[in-house]
């Protein structure tokens, strides 16, 4: 008998239900990590797992207290589900079977998988890499997806290859065709790690079975003619792309002037690509913010171009330049910026004097700007650290619009410039 107690559901907690729920609410958030916040941060999914595997330190000791609290904080324990090894994937794949089969840990109730809207996917199989032990994972892959049916949220972002070479280990249909379990549910669709990305038209016929589908970022997307099948970008808010892959002897799709097309956002990861000009003739209308990822400064003053020529309604326009440094900013400086009100830069180095130049550029160029942010928290704290801060404030606070540190914080108004560096 006292085995068959241990099974039952707990009795309710003297403090309400309500106040628990705050509880470890406030205890486990992390921000910008969900529906509908992770809108405004979503190139950023990847960044955010240090945060993800704190907070789950957390949850995993709110149910280890008790009975009561397993019960009370199963929810926020599988709201984000992080699978880094092969054993965390094989954890999972038990832990879900045993629901199924009657014999969870809280048994009476429905499985946990119900609670779960984000699923990151990280798995590290450097040292064991065997082909037996990839085909094991993926074929649990699957199962723990269909074992999830809310998801709004779904990462892969491994980290090296699963293959002798990057790029190497296709995802196979099996996983895909998984995720069509959360087809009314999925909002984010992520791949931004080095391997395990799905072969282009496989991706194409996934797509046309998410209705609701709002970011998508992927390796490789099937475009035709200039033209992306108009039933994707119905929903599509954001596009985060590093290769559009043209489809020979595919007609393209559509009118545009029919096509209901809901993209807003584009951004693309393209260091040794083309930059796409024709998806600017095709999208550029539509979009209100661009963000770029690069290698070389004649690239980026080449997309320039087309986004005054295509994109009547950019506001925003942000460049990430991996080996931009002070010694060649200086062509920067002469760039012809669309009329945009928001211009984000992340680069290498660069000096207070090189600022200043590049904001007084802005000044002259770009009247519609009103902020200009540095998302580079290495350069921020390497300006806050240079003797010359306080002769520099005073041109700073000249300038017409915002200039704003990695956190959208008033560069000018940061007390102590060189101490806060030090703190």
């Amino acid at each position: 008998m006292a085995a068959k107690g241990s099974h039952q559901l707990p009795h309710r907690p003297c403090f309400p239900v309500e106040v628990w729920q705050n509880i470890f609410e406030l205890a486990t958030e992390v921000p910008y990590t969900l529906v509908p916040e992770l809108y405004e941060k979503s190139d950023c999914i990847c960044d955010q797992h240090s945060a993800l595997e704190a907070a789950l330190a957390t949850k995993r000791s709110l149910v280890l207290v008790c009975k009561q609290w397993q019960y009370m904080a199963m929810r926020y324990l599988y709201r984000i589900v992080l699978i880094r090894t092969g054993l965390d994937l094989l954890a999972l794949d038990r832990t879900f079977r045993n629901y199924a089969a009657g014999n969870g840990s809280c048994v009476g109730t429905r499985s946990p998988g119900q609670w779960t809207r984000r699923l990151d996917i990280t798995l590290d199989l450097s040292d064991e890499s065997e082909c037996e032990e990839l085909d094991r994972c993926v074929i649990r892959s699957a199962d723990v997806i269909k074992s999830l049916p809310k998801l709004e949220i779904v990462s892969f972002a491994i980290p090296d290859p699963l293959g002798p070479e990057p790029d190497s280990v296709v995802m196979p249909f099996r996983v895909l065709d998984a995720l069509r379990c959360s087809a009314n549910s999925l909002r984010i669709l992520d791949w931004s790690g080095d391997d395990f990305f799905p072969q282009p038209h496989q991706l194409e016929e996934l797509l046309r079975d998410l209705p609701y589908l709002r970011v998508l970022r992927c390796y490789q997307l099937v475009w035709a003619n200039g033209v992306i099948p108009s039933n994707i970008l119905s929903s599509l808010t954001t596009l985060a792309v590093e290769d559009l892959v043209e489809r020979v002897g595919h007609p393209g799709e559509g009118d545009l002037h029919e096509a209901r097309v809901s993209l807003k956002e584009f951004i693309y990861y393209g260091a040794y690509r083309q930059f796409p000009r024709e998806l600017l003739v095709r999208y550029g209308k539509y979009l209100t913010t661009v963000k770029l990822y690069g290698t070389d400064s004649r690239w980026f003053r080449e997309a320039l171009d087309p986004l005054h020529e295509y994109c009547p309604n950019l506001d925003r326009l942000i460049f990430c330049h991996s080996s931009l440094s002070s010694y060649d900013i200086a062509p920067v400086r002469t760039w012809s910026f669309p009329p945009i009100s928001y211009l984000g830069v992340k680069i290498e180095d660069l000096d207070f004097s090189d600022l200043l130049r590049f904001l007084e550029h802005l000044r002259k160029k770009v009247p519609t700007l009103r902020v200009f942010q540095i998302i580079c928290p290495y350069v921020v704290e390497e300006l806050l650290d240079e003797r010359l801060w306080a002769s520099a404030l005073d041109d700073l606070n000249e300038i017409p619009f915002r200039v704003e540190d990695d956190q959208g914080n008033l560069l000018s108004a940061i007390p102590g410039g060189p101490i806060r560096a030090r703190i």
